[in-house]
């Protein structure tokens, strides 16, 4: 059967690269059971939560949250960068760029450049130079959160490191908030 829309067919790695812009996570491997909240996976931004509904496990939690009208982290599009290359100011595919990013193992820690201190956030999948990572947003981005200080400083710098000790590799990352969360 032939399709009603008029449009080109495109591989499954073109429909990931295109999610990881725009921020959208999908399935278990990004949206990891018993671990992912709602807002934080920004469900509520797409239209699936119904806080009138009634009995459903996590309600209460989503509820207060959506109540409080705080969410200090989100999934956000990240890009990834060489230690030596120069902080980009957008978030473009690059589809020469092999990074090796798809080695990242889910859940790996973002922390900031050459400083100790607090997790900014976790990287949980990508492809070529882009992905998706659970950020803090008042550290890796310009959202103020109600209720934070808000630490994020222009010019700040995250890396994502993995491997072994010794043989270990390491990525700058940056955070970009898609122009479809600050609509709502």
């Amino acid at each position: 059967m032939k399709p009603k829309v008029d449009a080109d067919e495109s591989s499954e790695d073109v429909y990931r690269v295109r999610r990881y812009l725009k921020g959208v996570p999908e399935g278990q491997d990004e949206l990891v059971r018993e671990q992912a909240l709602p807002q934080e996976s920004n469900v509520d931004f797409m239209g699936g939560i119904d806080y009138k509904k009634g009995c459903y496990v996590g309600q209460e939690l989503t509820i207060r949250t959506h109540h409080r009208g705080v969410v200090r982290k989100r999934i956000l599009p990240v890009m990834l960068y060489g230690m030596e290359d120069a902080e980009p100011m957008g978030l473009e595919y690059d589809v020469g760029r092999g990074l090796g990013v798809e080695g990242i193992p889910r859940e790996t820690g973002i922390g900031r450049f050459e400083r100790k201190g607090r997790s900014a956030g976790k990287f949980i999948a990508g492809v070529g130079n882009v992905g998706l990572g659970l950020c803090r947003l008042e550290t890796m981005t310009d959202v103020l959160v109600q209720g934070e200080a808000g630490g994020y400083r222009e010019g700040n710098e995250f890396t994502v490191q993995w491997g072994e000790e010794g043989e270990g590799k390491m990525l700058k990352i940056k955070a970009f908030v898609p122009s479809w969360h600050l609509k709502q």
